[in-house]
């Protein structure tokens, strides 16, 4: 989000999207459709075009901010294609290049690369984000399930992407682990 893009506004614009996309959840097909019609005051409201659901969305302050950058009037959206090429060159301009291990299984052979994390984020990259990022922040799992569409917990967990010191650290935040010992 703060990193300066202006000096070119192809990357920037891609990068806005990116961050509506990680802060609404919605998928490629629904981000790229929306218009000032679909603000209604402090939230984004569309039907969703793979499921034909209605969401509400709340306006997260960078979203707000980006739409305010935009006078509301936001810029129109190439296609997904260019949109992923772009949005790894946004991320190598942000210098997010850290390594990342990538494990494959293709039938009962498994193997392991090391990419850097650049090359692996697309459009899809924002609404898994969207998902792990609320969960991690405490949003329950059945709100968040109401703006993402999935049916099932099951469905819906296969998003969820954290890591095991990730997990122990919102395990820590929860009560069962900060119960007081009686005297």
């Amino acid at each position: 989000y703060k990193h300066d893009l202006s000096k070119d506004t192809r990357l920037e614009t891609v990068r806005d999207w990116f961050l509506i996309a990680s802060y609404t959840g919605l998928r490629f097909s629904d981000f790229s459709r929306l218009t000032r019609s679909n603000i209604q005051q402090d939230s984004i409201e569309i039907l969703t075009q793979k499921t034909l659901t209605p969401v509400i969305i709340p306006l997260h302050t960078y979203v707000k901010a980006i739409l305010e950058k935009y006078d509301y009037n936001l810029p129109k959206v190439i296609s997904n294609q260019k949109f992923n090429k772009y949005i790894k060159e946004a991320c190598k301009a942000a210098k997010i290049e850290e390594d990342v291990l990538v494990n494959e299984t293709k039938g009962v052979l498994r193997s392991s690369k090391t990419e850097k994390k650049s090359a692996l984020v697309s459009a899809h990259t924002a609404r898994r984000s969207f998902a792990t990022n609320a969960f991690l922040a405490g949003v329950p799992p059945i709100q968040i399930m109401k703006i993402t569409g999935h049916k099932t917990e099951k469905a819906f967990m296969t998003y969820i992407k954290i890591s095991e010191s990730e997990n122990a650290k919102k395990l820590q935040l929860h009560p069962f682990f900060n119960r007081m010992i009686a005297k």
